[in-house]
């Protein structure tokens, strides 16, 4: 044992390891390489910061005011400077721990037994399978990464497996479809389209608005300006890259290919391109429908209120995990 390479004995006491403690571990690590994100981070300094202003605060009214200086001082350089230093080292050790727990997860056959492995599994695919356009912010790939988790998650932990996935994702396949097409006929004949009026979520008081809480959100206007028409591209380069993380998640999943992966795939390559081509006004050929895509159970009305929702989602500030609520919910309708 003694003359045993240092992964061996590492593996060896692992697997001596009460299967509860390795999850709680492997939760832990998932949580701390979670913070290599910049929106992540910024999020958990927000909260280290007001529970250290409480902390001390409590301690000025137990030890009153004349301690003041010492006070400030003990929670200031004593408590919150050194997590919030380590916290920024996960920026380039958060990295290097995702990547080793996704190595030990692919060689497992249960990827999907929980919230954490889902979450693993997401990302290990979506850095595989896709590739966000020019036109996207450097957040859209958190966002989706983090819709496609919550989704199949859903599916897994609530019963359906992958049947859910593949419900969800030719329905998202669906609302592509229907954008882009809007799309290109706007470019040619100037028509729009505009989110129903009940395209809000249980959860939310209010119907779904635009992303600056006038009304329903246009999800597409040929006649608006350039910014907000790249808002609408943006969900739109979301929503196919969403949609290919899960066909590739279906397919993990099943341990099989399916047949209607390919055109799926092709259909948000092209529509992430053609986002490319309208948002950054390049030459390029009009849209033309992917053929072979598998169809959904959908109507108009239920389309047009995922996709209001997922403009919603993606033009909030992250992480919005209410509106992402609202999103996965109504896709599950």
């Amino acid at each position: 044992m003694l003359g045993s390479p240092a992964s061996s004995l590492r593996q060896c006491v692992w697997y001596h390891i009460p299967a509860d403690v390795q999850g709680r571990a492997v939760s832990l690590r998932y949580a701390l390489s979670r913070l290599s994100r910049p929106a992540a981070r910024r999020a958990f300094g927000r909260g280290w910061l007001g529970a250290c202003l409480a902390g001390a605060l409590v301690s000025l009214w137990i030890f009153g005011r004349d301690h003041l200086f010492f006070i400030t001082a003990i929670w200031l350089l004593c408590v919150f400077a050194p997590v919030r230093i380590a916290v920024e080292v996960l920026e380039t050790r958060g990295p290097r721990m995702r990547r080793e727990l996704q190595r030990a997860l692919l060689a497992r056959p249960n990827r999907y037994t929980t919230r954490d492995d889902v979450g693993l599994m997401v990302e290990t695919l979506f850095a595989r399978e896709v590739r966000l356009p020019r036109l996207a912010l450097p957040d859209l790939d958190a966002k989706v990464i983090d819709a496609a988790a919550r989704v199949s998650d859903r599916a897994f932990r609530g019963g359906e497996g992958s049947a859910g996935i593949l419900r969800a994702l030719t329905t998202c396949s669906a609302v592509l479809q229907r954008w882009v097409g809007v799309i290109a006929a706007g470019e040619m004949t100037g028509s729009g389209w505009t989110a129903p009026l009940a395209a809000g979520s249980p959860d939310l008081t209010e119907p779904a608005a635009a992303p600056n809480g006038a009304g329903p959100p246009a999800l597409w206007d040929p006649s608006a300006s350039v910014q907000d028409q790249w808002v609408s591209l943006r969900a739109v380069a979301g929503l196919a890259a969403l949609t290919k993380t899960l066909t590739a998640v279906y397919e993990d999943s099943t341990d099989a290919p399916w047949a209607g992966g390919g055109p799926l795939r092709a259909l948000a390559e092209a529509a992430m391109d053609y986002a490319d081509q309208v948002g950054l006004r390049l030459d390029g050929p009009a849209w033309e429908d992917i053929q072979g895509v598998p169809p959904a159970a959908a109507g108009l009305d239920l389309l047009g209120r995922l996709a209001a929702a997922w403009l919603t989602f993606c033009a909030a500030p992250p992480p919005a995990p209410r509106r992402l609520r609202a999103f996965v919910e109504l896709l599950a309708c």
